[in-house]
């Protein structure tokens, strides 16, 4: 994460909805969110932060929970904040992995001076000022106190207490990498243009740092290539990955690999895209954009197939989910007997992860017979060891109530389960490219493949939840990717 330019909203009381505040601050430019309940039972603030993920979906402002890191466990938020009497940072390293955010309080020199040393992302420098809202705490740092620690700190450092649209300038001028606010926002008739008026006081040009401005870097996006067929009805294939990965922060670009003409009822023809348009798609997106992941999902014929295993090992590309593709949800076959079998040797060993769902594991494993859960355990184990990936099995296709994924992750040589309950609902149409696409944005954000198959799966349960309200066509309709349903 970029540390410069940093606006936090510390979520507090409000006369108005929290969901209401956080989105209108995310819309005028807070890009990150803290959420802070003192006096909240676990329960609820595990509600609460659900809420606030299902707002921040796709905007790529990480929420951090500010001093419970049970409940950071229990939603895989983006990280947590600490303050000095709270777990200790060795402690909360070891239990969150090396990709969580975690930010220190500290209110002295000597706090900062001993941070250098801790695992840390970032201090809050707390307070800048008195305020009413940090009501135990040391003296005020001030203006210059500030200067003196930003020049002390080896980490980024964002200014926390009494800083509002009046001195956020000199604030800013003490060299800090940002600030987080409570009141100036929680408080605002409008949150989304006091969001807008702090955020225009962070540019570098406002700061007399140069040790500030030297770290500046230009913005960028983590991208994902996903190659699949087109749907025409927009519940699957490209048109479903592209909205996954961009709800889950990623930029998408695509290689089409066939066009459908389909809706929610089935599959009524499929055209494929020639070789060379293929292999130029990926080569223009590849040799320009770049990928950081690649998603793959309907490859129909062998020779598109062979075409997508070259294009993978010209360019190096590595960090491959692939969806193994075979029948569409109305039961059309989408992968010719040929490519199945080119598939099998000479792509699947070439993916990170593949995510097949039962019926496709059960022709992957030449037809053995998947009944039960307990079956998919052994199923995983037995896909990775032959195919030499990872594997994310889906239990969707079983009759139980409560269904759990398998994952196992060959390069920690580890079985986690994903369990959710199941969701009656006929709009299920884009699932397995919705799920397969979720999982590789996040693993382009840097995320272990743990970590990002826990995000993928609140992702999907939460899109599932949200589009079993709708009705669209007249067959099985589609999740909702960029859901809003705790709104």
């Amino acid at each position: 994460m970029d540390y410069n330019k940093i606006l936090c909203l510390v979520t507090g009381v409000s006369p108005h909805p929290l969901v209401e505040v956080v989105a209108q601050a995310v819309q005028g430019g807070c890009n990150m969110v803290q959420l802070r309940e003192k006096d909240m039972d676990t329960r609820a603030m595990i509600d609460e932060a659900r809420q606030l993920q299902a707002v921040l979906v796709g905007t790529g402002v990480p929420l951090i929970i500010n001093d419970r890191v049970d409940v950071a466990l229990a939603v895989h938020a983006d990280g947590v904040h600490l303050g000095q009497s709270d777990m200790d940072v060795i402690t909360a390293r070891r239990l969150l992995g090396d990709k969580a955010i975690i930010g220190l309080s500290v209110e002295n020199m000597e706090q900062v001076r001993l941070s250098n040393a801790l695992p840390i992302d970032y201090i809050g420098i707390s307070p800048v000022f008195a305020t009413p809202t940090k009501t135990n705490t040391a003296c005020p740092f001030g203006l210059e106190g500030t200067r003196q620690a930003v020049a002390l700190s080896t980490h980024p450092t964002i200014g926390i207490g009494g800083i509002h649209l009046d001195n956020v300038a000199e604030v800013m001028a003490t060299g800090l990498n940002g600030i987080a606010v409570v009141s100036e926002i929680m408080n605002a008739t409008d949150p989304l243009l006091a969001a807008q008026s702090l955020a225009a006081h962070l540019s570098p040009l406002n700061c007399s740092s140069e040790a500030a401005s030297s770290k500046l870097s230009p913005l960028t996006y983590k991208r994902v290539l996903t190659i699949a067929g087109s749907d025409s009805g927009g519940g699957a294939g490209i048109q479903a990955d592209i909205k996954a990965i961009s709800a889950c922060g990623c930029y998408a670009a695509s290689a089409i690999t066939a066009i459908t003409a389909q809706n929610t009822m089935g599959v009524q023809a499929v055209s494929p895209v020639p070789i060379d348009i293929l292999t130029g798609q990926i080569a223009a997106v590849v040799e320009d954009i770049g990928v950081d992941a690649v998603k793959i999902g309907m490859l129909h014929s062998e020779a598109v197939v062979q075409a997508v295993a070259q294009a993978l090992d010209q360019y190096g590309i590595t960090n491959v989910v692939l969806d193994p593709v075979m029948v569409s949800t109305s039961g059309h076959r989408l992968m010719e007997e040929s490519a199945v079998a080119s598939l099998q040797r000479d792509l699947l060993p070439q993916a990170r992860v593949i995510t097949p769902n039962i019926p496709e594991a059960e022709i992957l494993l030449g037809g053995v017979s998947l009944q039960q859960q307990s079956d998919l355990p052994i199923a995983a184990k037995q896909l990775a060891e032959r195919y030499r990936t990872s594997v994310l099995l889906k239990a969707g296709h079983l009759s139980e109530e409560c269904l759990v994924d398998i994952l196992y992750d060959r390069e920690t040589d580890q079985m986690i389960e994903l369990p959710s309950v199941r969701v009656h609902t006929p709009n299920t149409h884009g699932t397995g490219c919705t799920m397969s696409s979720a999982l590789a944005a996040y693993l382009a954000q840097g995320y272990s493949l743990i970590e990002a198959a826990h995000k993928t799966k609140d992702y999907m349960n939460a899109a599932i939840v949200a589009g079993a309200k709708y009705q669209l066509g007249h067959g099985h309709g589609a999740v909702a990717h960029f859901n809003r349903w705790w709104l």
